[in-house]
């Protein structure tokens, strides 16, 4: 009975250290983006704190930082992954993620919405939301990041 016990145990641990090491190694690609672009940013912005970051992946990558510059404005800021170029708004003047979520309520009527995030498309600041439909299928709801003006709609995926 002890070596059953022993063996369970042991067998339990290795489960349990193997799937924290999955764990670790599948978020660390998002933490180093984040850590790595708030560095960026607060090297070439006034960027104090940062409160939110967004990895949006269109037809380019851009990594997107929210937070208080040193007049305690809150600012978003676009980077594009390749090339390096920061956008900065003012998020005063742009839309809220529950805005943004709460226009995709009531356009698409999603069972449940996964995620939202900030990126580019042609040279326009966006909210991307994407959400499951009633039939489990996934969609994407993009709105222009500054009027909340519709811009394209994924259905169905």
């Amino acid at each position: 009975m002890k070596k059953v016990l022993i063996s369970l145990i042991i067998v339990m641990s290795v489960i349990l250290a193997g799937g924290s090491f999955l764990l670790y190694r599948s978020i660390q690609p998002h933490s180093r983006a984040r850590r790595d672009t708030i560095a960026f940013v607060s090297e070439r912005t006034s960027l104090q704190e940062a409160q939110d970051f967004f990895w949006y992946n269109g037809e380019e990558t851009f990594l997107t930082v929210t937070g208080i510059n040193e007049e305690g404005v809150e600012r978003i800021y676009i980077v594009q992954q390749d090339g390096g170029q920061i956008l900065s708004l003012s998020k005063e003047n742009t839309l809220s993620k529950e805005q943004a979520i709460q226009m995709t309520k009531e356009s698409r009527q999603p069972d449940r919405i996964l995620n939202a995030r900030i990126g580019m498309q042609d040279d326009t600041p966006i909210w991307e939301i994407s959400y499951r439909n009633q039939n489990n299928r996934l969609g994407y709801f993009i709105i222009d990041l500054r009027t909340g003006e519709w811009i394209r709609t994924i259905d169905n995926i």
